[in-house]
Parts: C-alpha cells; structure tokens; sequence
C-alpha cells in the first residue's frame, strides 16, 4: 500500500493480482477437469494438469483470506477515523457490492440457464433448493449433498459463507476490545478445527460454514498485526528467509508436495497466504513482489464477475467444442477448452462489471469511508 495514500483511500494493486491468481486457480481447476480415464490415466496429465490444477478449488481458500484481510483491514481503518464502525452503512455496502451480480446469478441458474439445458436436449433435473441461495445459505445444501445441477450455481456457496461473515464480523469487532482481538481470532480458528476434526466428511470440510471460518479468522488476524503502531514497518523488517519461505510454502501445499494433516491443512495453508498479503501489501521491493501490468490488476478488480460468471463461458464452450468434435483428443481439452473458456469468461465479467456492478458501485462510494486510489 502506497505510504503517500490518504487516510480516506487505500491502493491494492498487488492484492489485486493475487485475487487474478486465485481466479486462475479456480478457473484452472474448472477447465481441465474430466471424467474420462483414457485422458486422466496419461503420464502428461498425471504430471502436469494434476498437481498444477486439480488443487485449485484452494484458490477459494485463498480468496477467504483475502475477504477477511481487506475487510477487518478497513473497519480498523473506519473505527481510527471516526472513532466507531458505522455497521448499517457496512452492510449497505456489501449489499450494493454483491447482491445484483449474485442475484442474477441465481435467476440465471434457476431460470433460463435450465430453459437453455432443454434446448440443447440435456438432461437434468435441478435438486438445489433455492430458498437456500436466496438467503445465502447454499453452502449448507452442498454439505447435505444437494450439488446443483446447474453448473452456474456451484460456485455461489463461497459467496454465500463471506455474507455470512460480513453479517457477523463487524458486530464482534464492535463488542470484542481490539486489545482483546487475539483472542477472538485464536478461538474461531480453535473452534474451526474442532469442528474439522468431529465432522471427518470433504462436504463439510470443503462447504461448512464452521469449516471454512478459520481461513476469515486468520486473514483477519492479518490484517490487525497489520495496524498496530509500526505494523508495516515491522513487516517490512521480516527476515528474507521469513519471506521466501512463505512464498515457497503456498505452492508447496497447493501442489500436494507437502502433506499436512487434513484437519490443520485449512488453517496452514491460510497462515502462509496471509503471510503472502502482508509482504505484498506492505514488504520491501524485492525479486518477491509481484508485478502489477494493468491488465492482471484489471482482471483482480473484475475477479467477482469472473468468479460468478466463468461456469457460463464454460458451459457455452463445452457446447461449442462438443459440436464441432473438438472435445476427443488430450490437447483438446488442455488447450482449446481453457483457450476459449478464459477470453470468453474475461468478456461476461467485464460486460457484468460495466453494466450491472459499476452502477451499483457508484452508489456504494456514497457511502463509503475509505474509497480505492485508482
């Protein structure tokens, strides 16, 4: 974060390529994914598209951290500048932030996307229950086993868990002393293990709500080392040894070189990534910090519509290469699927963040505090 930024805005640009990063990850995770063994059993697959690839659902994790960094990171910074976090106004925000993409996501899903599906003459029946995504609980209905049909769908139970914590989190900050903080964050990341370890099914460890709030917890933790008095500068300070490790350890676990207990993996994985924020948010210039060209920075900042709207691109380039016979060979699908899904996702997202986000968010700085320094 530039030191020269006043205390009413905040400049992210390497943030924002993490969250391009994760993005990509998830994307990655998304696009090369096959049921069919004669492709899956090749030595290439094995060696490259499996550890490079099949792990990134972790770029979800990741994207927790991040929400609960940013997030506590500018009530902290609220509370400095008007001696109190004003909740009502939080809330409006993150409403105006996430409800119109999210919600033209679900009527997508549940309407005319199942319409489309009829069409094409494929076969599916809906089991999601959609009360459960309108009241941003669908993550519960994937751990009892109601994976919707609707592939555009899947991707909501993340938002659905960072609505919740945006619900809670600023209440406990207004009723937890920032003295005390440590202690907060210390007993939802305990309580998160807990839960891991008395509820041994993926469903729960991938959806749950308990589950996945330690990843919140420790980005948050983050970001309150972050503000205390000399908070940067001692960031600033780390050791390289401190830096490079931390940097190596994200990729060592994502890839699965490093095993970790199943039940700690969460809460290890999201120690090391908020390690990784803070040096790019506050480190030194090093070999380590990430370029920003304008072109991933703007790919960050339009990460939600990629994120709501990749399985879209996705579902139309299945379609496309299914019809032209182009989905039967391995190089098939490791470069032509992601070759065409990715420009195609890039295109939805920045319609969705022209048309249907901005306007919204211009209405949001009204009544923000804290605006990005473009």
């Amino acid at each position: 974060m530039a030191a020269t930024t006043r205390p009413d805005q905040v400049t992210l640009p390497r943030l924002d390529v993490i969250r391009a990063l994760c993005f990509l990850a998830v994307f990655g995770s998304h696009a090369l994914f096959s049921h069919r063994a004669d492709l899956t059993s090749t030595a290439f697959w094995q060696l490259f598209v499996v550890p490079v690839f099949y792990n990134g659902a972790l770029g979800v994790n990741a994207f927790f951290v991040l929400s609960g960094f940013l997030i506590t990171f500018l009530l902290i910074r609220e509370e400095r500048m008007n001696g109190r976090i004003d909740v009502p106004r939080f809330w409006l925000r993150r409403v105006l932030r996430i409800w119109p993409l999210y919600f033209f996501v679900v009527l997508l899903g549940f309407g005319p996307l199942q319409w489309v599906k009829t069409w094409m003459g494929m076969a599916g029946q809906e089991i999601a229950d959609p009360w459960h995504y309108v009241f941003f609980c669908s993550n519960f209905d994937l751990a009892r086993g109601a994976f919707p049909d609707s592939t555009v769908l899947t991707v909501l139970w993340s938002i659905a868990v960072e609505e919740q914590f945006y619900l809670v989190w600023p209440l406990l900050m207004l009723l937890i002393p920032s003295g005390r903080s440590p202690l907060l964050f210390g007993a939802i990341v305990a309580a998160s293990i807990v839960f891991r370890w008395t509820h041994p099914t993926v469903a729960m460890h991938l959806w749950h709500t308990f589950s996945c709030m330690g990843d919140l917890a420790i980005g948050a933790a983050a970001a309150w080392y972050a503000s205390l008095p000399g908070g940067p500068e001692r960031i600033r300070d780390w050791p390289l040894w401190v830096i490079i490790g931390a940097h190596l350890m994200v990729p060592l676990l994502y890839m699965g070189i490093l095993p970790c207990n199943g039940v700690l993996f969460r809460c290890v994985f999201a120690t090391f990534v908020a390690m990784v924020i803070l040096y790019q948010a506050f480190g030194r210039r090093t070999f380590l910090r990430l370029p920003t060209p304008p072109w991933l920075v703007r790919m960050g900042r339009i990460s939600y519509g990629l994120y709501c709207l990749h399985q879209v691109a996705m579902l139309i380039t299945l379609r496309v290469l299914g019809y032209l016979h182009w989905d039967e060979h391995l190089w098939e699908l490791v470069v032509l699927r992601p070759l065409m899904a990715l420009p195609l996702s890039l295109l939805l997202a920045s319609l969705s963040y022209r048309f249907i986000e901005q306007p919204f968010l211009r209405l949001k700085d009204r009544f923000s505090y804290i605006k990005r320094a473009d």
